[in-house]
């Protein structure tokens, strides 16, 4: 006959093993590969505690004999059931502030040997076992071990609560607060469980319930609904409006391209060229996504952040592993995607040389296997000569053909009533004000429609020597781009463009626009293709 502590301990046995699989079945959906591992170990060692618990209930002590078994049982259950608790704890740890303290393997190896220390240090405690009448079977006696095991559980799981609390408050991005409060419930459902068992059996002398793993469960459902519900890395593959651009960029099916550029913008330029004409698109980036969709126009390609801020869609630079099976998923769903990535020297700084060529030959064969296009931007003057030597042997060189005799100098945008938006100039001295040259150009404008052209149509153009001012007008704003030289075929059309992308982004403010400028400061950003 089965007693009802052998019950307890096959219940606390089942409900472990159901939480490592819940563990086993979400850790490749958590960005953190340190966190997931570690958070599979808990459930293993929860796993192993209930084992030996039942392994005790249902042993005998021979006092005649020397039968050190079921001490070496006790022992192993309390060894293994203080690093379940200290890994749950490690595992929030590394979930949460991973990059932050423990990016470094010193930091890790550290937290990891003070924690078996503690373990050991519980285990060595035990020393007495008793039979106990009623059906319990062998129990441990030694409450100095009991109350230290209380008490380092209660003090890791109050440092798990006490990261969640700090991420709660510090942490805006809706995502993250969203699994925090999942953990944190379920960080407290355990805490509440595991005080009710320790108070049970040190202070009114009880064989409770199995709370621990019951509510070990618990927490780690709560784990699995958070990574699983809201999830840290959605990359689903998006188009974009197709748009008629003129083709700037050469691209082809199948290889990997290189821009050398100190700042970061051809690369972006040529996959919102390619996504544009119809292909998806990939961007991962050290600069926000915020500012890339306003200053290339993508608000529907996803994008990865390399960052070390947590939050949906950020990735941090180590491990590098990480960065390749994201791209991997993605390339999976979308074979001939076109991905930009940008931010080399940032990933130098915390990945040594060797991962980092690895990782770039990984993301080079896993886009261009199955016909993508791969974009890497980077400055050679900041990398190690390995990665440089990649770049240069495995990567074609991309550059814009050069506009033999035509350069862009300066570009206005205009309001209808002709205030002026936004100037960029090739120049950094600028001799004239660019308000009243907008004035001016407005007023030339006006008077040319209404004296020559009986209001019915606008001013397209001015030569004034060796500069041509090229002009379009859309209903809100007026473009005005002054080049050297003959302006190119291809220049109005893709000043239509810019007005077509301006009319949407911004002309449904512009009927009640107040007259801030600052409201329409992303127009500036778009003006730098017309640079190239």
């Amino acid at each position: 006959m089965v007693e009802a502590s052998q019950w307890y301990s096959l219940i606390s046995v089942s409900s472990s093993s159901v939480a490592l699989l819940l563990a086993a079945y979400v850790v490749r959906k958590i960005p953190n590969r340190r966190a997931g591992d570690t958070f599979v170990l808990a459930m293993i060692f929860f796993v192993l505690a209930g084992t030996f618990a039942y392994l005790l209930r249902t042993s005998t002590l021979d006092y005649y004999g020397s039968n050190s078994g079921p001490l070496a049982i006790a022992r192993l259950f309390y060894f293994f059931h203080m690093l379940a608790v200290g890994f749950v704890a490690s595992f929030i740890g590394q979930y949460f502030l991973g990059f932050e303290l423990m990016r470094r393997r010193l930091v890790n190896l550290f937290l990891q040997s003070s924690l078996l220390v503690v373990a050991i240090g519980v285990t060595v405690q035990v020393t007495t076992l008793s039979n106990e009448y009623g059906g319990i079977g062998v129990v441990i006696e030694d409450a100095s071990a009991t109350a230290t095991l209380a008490l380092f559980a209660t003090i890791f799981m109050s440092t798990a609560l006490a990261v969640l609390v700090r991420t709660l408050i510090r942490n805006k991005d809706p995502i993250v607060r969203k699994q925090t409060i999942l953990m944190t419930a379920g960080v407290v459902i355990h805490g509440v469980g595991a005080e009710t068992y320790a108070f049970s059996k040190i202070f009114l002398d009880l064989y409770p319930p199995p709370y621990l793993t019951l509510t070990a469960l618990a927490m780690a459902a709560c784990f699995a609904t958070a990574v699983l519900r809201y999830k840290m890395l959605v990359v689903t593959p998006q188009k974009e409006e197709p748009m008629s651009l003129p083709r700037r960029f050469d691209l082809k099916a199948g290889r990997a391209y290189f821009f050398r550029e100190r700042r970061p913008k051809l690369v972006f330029l040529a996959l919102a060229e390619a996504v544009r004409r119809g292909s998806i698109g990939l961007v991962i980036s050290r600069r926000a996504p915020m500012e890339l969709r306003e200053d290339y126009d993508l608000p529907a390609t996803p994008m990865i952040w390399l960052t070390s801020a947590l939050g949906q869609n950020r990735l941090a630079p180590m491990p590098p592993e990480m960065l390749e099976r994201v791209v991997r998923e993605f390339i999976t769903k979308q074979p001939t995607a076109v991905v930009a990535l940008e931010g080399l020297e940032y990933m130098a700084i915390y990945v040594d040389t060797e991962r980092l060529v690895r990782c770039l030959h990984t993301i080079r064969d896993l886009t261009t296997s199955g016909g993508g296009v791969l974009l890497v931007s980077a400055d050679l003057g900041s990398l190690q000569e390995p990665i440089t030597a990649s770049l240069e042997r495995d990567f074609e060189p991309l550059e814009l053909p050069a506009k033999v005799g035509t350069s862009v100098e300066d570009v206005f945008v205009i309001d209808g009533s002709g205030v002026l938006l936004t100037h960029a100039s090739r120049s950094d001295e600028v001799d004239n004000d660019p308000d009243v040259m907008a004035g001016m150009l407005t007023a030339i404008m006006n008077f040319s429609r209404v004296a020559f052209a009986g209001g019915s149509d606008e001013l397209r153009r001015l030569e004034l020597g060796q500069k041509t001012v090229v002009i379009e007008r859309s209903q809100r704003f007026i473009l005005a781009v002054a080049v050297s030289g003959p302006a190119a075929a291809d220049m109005r059309e893709e000043m239509q463009v810019f007005l077509e992308r301006a009319e949407r982004r911004y002309g449904p403010l512009m009927s009640e626009w107040s007259g801030d400028v600052g409201a329409v400061a992303g127009l500036q950003a778009m003006t730098s293709r017309l640079f190239l």
